[in-house]
């Protein structure tokens, strides 16, 4: 165990096992800090450059308002990814005790999580303290998005890998092949002097191309919405920094508007009626 600066600890690493610190208990640590009572190290892990926290919040967060500039941390060799495997294991028997949410938290964490990619529902159950059903249903909602981490290999209980991929899908013969064709004679076209065969339009292909990367693009971008949301949401409920959220998330919601605005302007030049067609609210000066 080492005396670690709180300002060396990184907790933005996507370590925090619970849904929201609570506050209460922030500051009943924070008391028995300044009364002179000895807390247990925190938990941190050291990827040869940074301090990742992975157990520990509510008495970071007490040692910071007490006035404190270290704290006592028991320190494993590992990266950000084992500091979250980590995370999600903890306060199963000790400590604040957790609230559905932060089960919940966990278990969605630790589906999705490269190290539980290849894990059974039991498992992951034990890792996070849940019974093997709550992992099971949850794994059950997450594989019905797209979005969800599946793994086509699972350890089962004895230790084996199994392929899932096809489980519960009926075998299929394979499909006999037809013979081949024989090519088709090759016909000669007259064209006449000075006269070039019509090409397929070059235009309509790069339209084509155009179409499909502003799609992924708008995909892309509302992706990073909900990452922002996500984020924004943990740097004020959980970090405490609520002015600093609000402000980044203004910001960002009044760039968003003015790229709207111009937009809908653009819409309504081109055609009138596209303020009925996209939803555009007139604005009166």
């Amino acid at each position: 165990m080492i005396r670690l600066p709180l300002s060396s600890i990184r907790i933005d690493g996507g370590t925090q096992p619970r849904a929201t610190i609570n506050l209460q208990t922030v500051s009943d640590y924070m008391n028995d800090m300044a009364s002179g009572a000895e807390f247990p190290p925190v938990d941190v892990f050291y990827d040869g450059r940074a301090y990742w926290l992975a157990d520990g919040f509510h008495r970071i967060q007490a040692a910071e308002k007490a006035c404190r500039n270290e704290i006592v941390c028991e320190v494993h060799q590992g990266t950000q990814q084992d500091a979250q495997w980590y995370s999600f294991g903890v306060n199963k028997g000790n400590g604040l005790r957790r609230t559905n949410q932060d089960k919940q938290r966990a278990v969605k964490a630790a589906l999705q999580h490269p190290g539980g990619a290849g894990l059974s529902d039991g498992q992951i159950a034990a890792h996070v303290g849940v019974s093997d059903q709550t992992v099971r249903n949850y794994r059950r909602r997450m594989e019905s998005t797209p979005k969800a981490l599946k793994s086509a290999k699972r350890r089962g209980r004895d230790g084996r890998t199994i392929n899932v991929a096809r489980i519960g899908k009926a075998s299929t013969a394979p499909q006999s092949q037809s013979p081949p064709q024989p090519p088709e004679p090759a016909v000669s076209v007259a064209v006449p002097n000075n006269e070039a065969l019509p090409s397929r339009a070059p235009g309509r292909t790069k339209r084509s191309q155009k179409v499909d990367r502003l799609a992924r693009l708008t995909l892309s971008f509302i992706e990073a919405t909900k990452h922002l949301a996500l984020l924004v949401g943990w740097l004020g409920e959980t970090a405490g920094k609520f002015d600093e959220a609000e402000s980044l998330l203004t910001d960002a919601s009044s760039a968003i508007a003015a790229v709207i605005v111009q937009i809908e302007r653009k819409a309504v030049a081109a055609d009138p009626l596209n303020a009925f067609r996209l939803g555009i609210q007139e604005t009166k000066s």
